[in-house]
C-alpha cells in the first residue's frame, strides 16, 4: 500500500488520477474496518463459548467412616453414690465402778487390745485389809458356833434325861442359828469385798483399739471417771443418710458395695433407723462391713447402689451424637440405597449418660449402622464407604 501511495503521489494529477486517489484511500480504510470487525466478533463468540461451557466437578471417592452395630437392650443401670461416715460398731469410755487411786495404766492411746486384756488397775491396799478383817470375824464366829452346838448336844441329852427343861434346848438351838446367820453375813461381806477387788481391775470388753487416755498413772478418780475410750475394730459399720425411697428399695438380706480410701469393700444392711434427719431430710442406714481393709474410722465412705431402669434402647459414644431441636439428638446411620452406601439422619433421646456413653431411644432399628467417627464430616444423603462395624 505505500509503494501505491507513493507512485500515485508522484504522478501528475489529473481528474483520473484525482478519482483513483480517492478510491484508493476508502478501499484501504474498508479493509481495515473489515479486519476489526472479524477480530471483535471472533473475540466476543470465544468469550461466549467459555461462559456458556459447563465445569465438570471432578470425582472423589466416598468418604471413609467408622460404623458400630445398634445392640438394643430392655433396661440400663443407673449407679448413684451416697456419702457416709466408716465408725465402730462398738464404741465405749471405759470407766472404774469404784473410785480411788489409779496405780496403772497399762495402754497408750492406738494400742490394740483383747477382749478381757487388762486396762487399768486401782489401789486395793484397804480392801485386801477389809477382807482380812472380815475373814477374821468369820472365824471367830465359827468358832462360836461350834460351842453353841456343844451346848445345844448336852441341854438335848439332858433333856432327854429329865435333869434340864425344854426352854434350856430351845435357847441353845436359837444360839446356833443367830450365829450360822452372823457367819453368813461376815461372808457377804467378803464376797462384797472381792467383788470391788476384781472391780478395780479394767478390762476390755471386746477387741478393739484404745482411743482417747484421760487418766495417767496417780491420779485419784471418783466412779465413772473415763479413763480410755475403746473402738471395736472386729466389725466396722458406715452410717450413710438415705433418701427415704431409696432406703424403702433396699433388701435387708442384700450386699453392696461400699468404697472406702482403701478400696471398695462388701457390705451388709445391719439396720436402718426409724426417724429422719431433719437437717438432711435422710435416713440413716447402718452397714456391716467384711473388713475394715485397715480404713480409719470417721473417713468419708461411698455407697454404690445400681438401680435397673426397664426402658429399650441402646449404648451409643457421645462422639456419635448431635445436637438437634427441642432436646433432641441426632446419630448418622448408614444404609444402602439402590446399591450405594449413604448416610441418613436418625433421631434419638438421650436417657441416661455414664462416662463417655449414652443410653437413647429413637427411630433407630436394631443392628442398624450408626456413625461412630468420623460423622463432624459428613452430611445426610453423602455416599460414604464402611471402614468398621
Amino acid at each position: 500500500m505505500s509503494d501505491l501511495q507513493n507512485y500515485t503521489e508522484n504522478q501528475p494529477e489529473s481528474k483520473s488520477t484525482g478519482f483513483g486517489r480517492k478510491f484508493l484511500r476508502a478501499l484501504t480504510v474498508g479493509s481495515i474496518a473489515l479486519a476489526i470487525a472479524a477480530a471483535t466478533a471472533g473475540g466476543i463468540a470465544a468469550l461466549q463459548y467459555r461462559a456458556s461451557a459447563e465445569l465438570q466437578p471432578e470425582q472423589h471417592p466416598p468418604l471413609a467412616v467408622t460404623t458400630l452395630p445398634v445392640r438394643m437392650q430392655d433396661q440400663y443401670v443407673t449407679r448413684t453414690r451416697y456419702v457416709g461416715r466408716l465408725e465402730p460398731a462398738r464404741q465405749t469410755s471405759l470407766a472404774f465402778e469404784l473410785a480411788g487411786l489409779v496405780v496403772n495404766i497399762g495402754v497408750d492411746e492406738g494400742s490394740k487390745v483383747r477382749a478381757g486384756d487388762v486396762i487399768a488397775h486401782l489401789d486395793t491396799d484397804r480392801l485386801k485389809a477389809d477382807r482380812k478383817r472380815l475373814e477374821a470375824r468369820k472365824r471367830e464366829l465359827e468358832a462360836e458356833r461350834t460351842l453353841a452346838k456343844l451346848t445345844l448336844s448336852r441341854q438335848s441329852n439332858l433333856r432327854k434325861k429329865g435333869f434340864s427343861p425344854q426352854q434350856s434346848e430351845d435357847e441353845a438351838t436359837a444360839s446356833v442359828a443367830r450365829i450360822t446367820a452372823s457367819i453368813d453375813q461376815v461372808s457377804a461381806q467378803i464376797d462384797l469385798v472381792d467383788i470391788d477387788i476384781r472391780k478395780s481391775v479394767l478390762t476390755a470388753p471386746f477387741d478393739g483399739v484404745v482411743g482417747t487416755r484421760n487418766i495417767d498413772d496417780g491420779s485419784v478418780i471418783t466412779a465413772g471417771t473415763p479413763v480410755v475410750s475403746l473402738l471395736e475394730t472386729g466389725k466396722p459399720q458406715a452410717r450413710i443418710g438415705l433418701p427415704p425411697e431409696v432406703a424403702g428399695s433396699l433388701d435387708p438380706n442384700g450386699h453392696y458395695q461400699i468404697t472406702t480410701d482403701s478400696g471398695p469393700v462388701s457390705a451388709r444392711m445391719a439396720s436402718m433407723r426409724p426417724d429422719l434427719q431433719s437437717a438432711t431430710q435422710t435416713v440413716p442406714v447402718l452397714f456391716d462391713l467384711a473388713t475394715s481393709n485397715g480404713a480409719a474410722f470417721q473417713q468419708i465412705v461411698t455407697l454404690n447402689l445400681e438401680t435397673p431402669v426397664r426402658e429399650r434402647g441402646t449404648w451409643l459414644p457421645l462422639a456419635a451424637l448431635k445436637e438437634g431441636h427441642k432436646g433432641l439428638w441426632s446419630v448418622l446411620v448408614v444404609a444402602a440405597h439402590d446399591g450405594q452406601t449413604k448416610v441418613q439422619t436418625e433421631a434419638v433421646e438421650v436417657l441416661h449418660i455414664e462416662g463417655e456413653q449414652a443410653y437413647v431411644r429413637g427411630t433407630l432399628e436394631a443392628n442398624a449402622k450408626v456413625v461412630s467417627k468420623g460423622g463432624h464430616r459428613v452430611v445426610s444423603g453423602q455416599l460414604v464407604a464402611l471402614t468398621g462395624g
